[in-house]
């Protein structure tokens, strides 16, 4: 469009928008067709409501601000503090070292990255600060590269691996694929987030919807290290019973927690001494048990899984190929999250999308939005626990809907989702957290970046250096190959993308295949393991940071991992259609990994800048 149009017209109120702005509530936004539309009054009120509610439990006039952010890629060096006007003051780094007043000038010259805490004394007041201490940048790919080459990833979700040895799926398999990968070239390998899911009479098996994002799911802690259930196995077929094997697992659980040795309950102790949040889980776990099984003895279960799933994903993670995690940007609305920090959620809200050309009355995730003034006051708490949670064990770390860092698309309590508002979050400080908190594990952070978004939200990610996503997929019917940027992890879909065999068969590309293959053979017109391979080979060829290909593309598989807007069927359980040892060592499968692996040939096409 040459100009920008403009929808729904709805003048607020003077009042109202002043109030609106003050409190980052976006009144209008741009659609992909760039068309403007003007917010609902009485969304824009609702959510003005509970924003105010929320500042107003602050200090109005705090003697220090809530969070402060030095370093980054301005190399801020001001604190903004008089210190003239300071009684006394504390600082305590990341790592629990102390330091007073006298010292502390100094100390604030040289601070080590991380997100450390300041206490001052200001005319008989006392305030709080986190300050952090950001990098320049992100954490680059060189814990994940090898020889200083451009590296490369593999996707396969977890709940989709077994073995002949063993059936079921686990964080055991991530290590065995892993040792696979490393040995095919493949630098990275991907999955979907690995957090706890509420599989009982609250059945969610999406990934996106986790119980908490601190804490691993059980489902996937190893078979034979754990006692025979009582319980009957749930039987195996295409779909894996999700449901069947949770609640064997608890059997399990509760079983070697009733006994568990002298050894093990100090392991365990030791364990919630170092993860105190681990026993606060295993408290909001007991408090929704039903059955007749005593309380203790539930929440120690909960803490066995943690301390087993801590120690399994970690040796998945250095098993051969960094691992590829993934960081939901919600949880399930009656979990872990809301019940540990009520006071940092809209109660009510829930955070979605706009329409778009791919959901035209909008998303409603179902997911309440963190308020933003509760979040400073916490010093970005969740952001920081969440991104240093899950750096433990990934070498790469993918945010999903990066986006909302600056904004989230909030829906009122009873409104629709097309009736929501953009409320806006302090990016700046966020982002400085996010890099402080993967330093300290040399993680490298990808934010997914697809769809509409904001020019700001990706000059952000070019100034802190995050790498972005491009999935080929979305270009197939371009009239011209697109740029793939450099500072991408290029790949053909995303988990909610049909498979590419599925892709071009429903809508096939001849102009794309002319453009990608110039010279294609006689057969290859039709094929599309031939065009999959074409696409790897420019994928690999291209400038971009990293490049990934999905295992069942690879294997040729038809079906989605999910359909967006679609419940039950095959989403989030469908399982590997052979074990994976015969799935690594297929040879139609072994060829597609070293063409994704190369990262030497010369490019087709367009590669981007």
């Amino acid at each position: 469009m040459s100009g920008q149009m403009t929808a729904r017209p709805s003048p607020l109120p003077p009042a109202l928008r002043a109030e609106a702005e003050r409190l980052g509530v976006e009144i209008a936004y741009t659609d992909v067709d760039d068309i403007v539309h003007h917010a609902d009054p009485a969304s824009v009120r609702s959510v003005v409501d509970v924003l105010h509610e929320d500042a107003a439990r602050g200090d109005q006039a705090p003697i220090v601000e809530h969070v402060i952010v030095l370093g980054g890629p301005d190399a801020c060096r001001h604190t903004g503090i008089d210190w003239a006007a300071v009684e006394d003051a504390q600082l305590t780094l990341a790592d629990g070292t102390v330091i007073a007043r006298q010292s502390l000038i100094d100390a604030l010259e040289a601070l080590p990255i991380g997100c450390h805490r300041l206490d001052v004394a200001v005319a008989g007041r006392i305030g709080a600060s986190t300050i952090v201490q950001a990098p320049a940048a992100m954490p680059s790919m060189a814990a994940v590269a090898r020889d200083g080459r451009r590296p490369s990833g593999l996707f396969t979700p977890a709940y989709g691996l077994w073995s002949e040895q063993d059936p079921w799926p686990g964080f055991h398999h991530l290590g065995d694929l892993a040792r696979h990968a490393t040995a095919a070239g493949i630098d990275v390998l991907y999955t979907l987030p690995l957090y706890e899911l509420f599989l009982d009479e609250t059945f969610d098996p999406s990934p996106y919807s986790p119980v908490s994002r601190l804490h691993w799911n059980e489902v996937f802690l190893a078979d034979p290290g754990l006692p025979a259930s009582a319980l009957p196995e749930p039987g195996l077929g295409r779909l894996l019973d999700l449901a069947g094997l949770a609640s064997h697992r608890r059997g399990q659980l509760v079983e070697a927690a009733a006994t568990a040795d002298a050894a093990l309950l100090g392991q365990l102790d030791a364990f919630v001494r170092r993860r105190p949040d681990a026993a606060n889980y295993a408290r909001f776990r007991a408090e929704r048990d039903r059955t007749q099984v005593p309380r203790a003895l539930i929440q120690r279960s909960y803490v066995l899984a943690q301390y087993l799933a801590d120690q399994q994903l970690g040796t998945a993670a250095t098993s051969g190929a960094a691992l590829g995690l993934d960081v939901p940007i919600g949880s399930h609305p009656d979990g872990y999250e809301t019940w540990a920090h009520p006071e940092r959620f809209a109660t009510g809200f829930t955070v979605g999308a706009p329409p778009d050309p791919l959901a035209a009355d909008g998303q409603d995730w179902g997911f309440p939005p963190q308020l933003p003034a509760a979040s400073r006051r916490s010093g970005h708490e969740m952001w920081r626990r969440l991104v240093d949670r899950a750096s433990e064990h990934a070498g790469v770390l993918r945010i999903d809907h990066v986006m909302a860092v600056h904004r989230l698309w909030w829906i009122p309590p009873g409104a629709a989702s097309a009736a929501g508002v953009y409320v806006r979050y302090p990016a700046e400080e966020l982002l400085a957290v996010i890099a402080a908190s993967a330093a300290a594990h040399e993680t490298t952070v990808v934010g997914e970046n697809l769809g509409t978004v904001p020019p700001e939200v990706d000059a952000a990610i070019h100034r802190w250096a995050m790498l972005g996503l491009h999935e080929e997929g979305f270009h197939l019917h371009d009239p011209e190959l697109v740029d793939i940027p450099r500072w991408s992890v290029a790949g053909i879909r995303t988990h909610d993308m049909p498979a590419f065999s599925a892709m071009v068969a429903a809508a096939p590309v001849p102009a794309y295949r002319r453009l990608i293959d110039p010279d294609p053979t006689p057969d290859s017109h039709e094929d599309p393991g031939t065009l999959l391979e074409a696409v790897l080979r420019r994928l690999a060829a291209s400038d971009a940071a990293m490049t990934v290909a999905d295992l069942d593309d690879l294997m040729g598989l038809t079906e989605p991992h999910n359909e967006p807007g679609r419940r039950g069927g095959t989403m989030w359980r469908r399982r590997l259609p052979c074990p994976l040892e015969q799935a690594v060592t297929d040879p139609t499968v072994a060829r597609r990994l070293a063409l994704i692996a190369d990262r030497t040939t010369q490019p087709t096409g367009a590669t981007g800048t």
